[in-house]
């Protein structure tokens, strides 16, 4: 019976207990993610001509590519793995290929967005030149 009583009077709390909503911690309401800014055709690039165009656009191509290694690819990154994994003697090579993994995260990061802008800007000049007609 001492149980049932037991029950009773902690249901009895919870019931009585008045419910407060528990705060979210504070979220960022902008998107976490890198959003790339929209290029708009200033009244310069249109004023430009059909060949003005193009070489704008053949002058961009080389821009367009990485010459930077992919992860696998990279000599530097392979011995910075290597170091993590077999690092049994001191912790500081653990570190030193855990910091050199990231920076090269970061460089590979930078890296996509300066392309993507390069490609942003071709396709901004191919739409001008569509929309003038060039070569047709």
């Amino acid at each position: 019976m001492p149980l049932f009583k037991v029950c009773v009077v902690i249901s009895f709390i919870l019931v009585m207990v008045p419910v407060q909503a528990v705060p979210m911690p504070p979220v960022p309401l902008e998107p976490i993610y890198f959003e790339p800014p929209v290029e708009v055709a200033t009244d310069e690039i249109y004023q430009q001509s059909c060949v003005q165009l193009d070489n704008a656009i053949r002058y961009l191509q080389p821009y367009r590519y990485t010459y930077k290694p992919g992860f696998y690819e990279d000599g530097a990154n392979q011995v910075a793995s290597t170091l993590i994994v077999f690092d049994s003697v001191l912790i500081v090579h653990g570190l030193l290929g855990f910091a050199y993994l990231g920076y090269s995260a970061l460089v590979e990061e930078k890296e996509q967005r300066r392309m993507l802008e390069v490609d942003q800007k071709v396709a901004l000049l191919q739409q001008v030149k569509a929309e003038k007609h060039c070569f047709e």
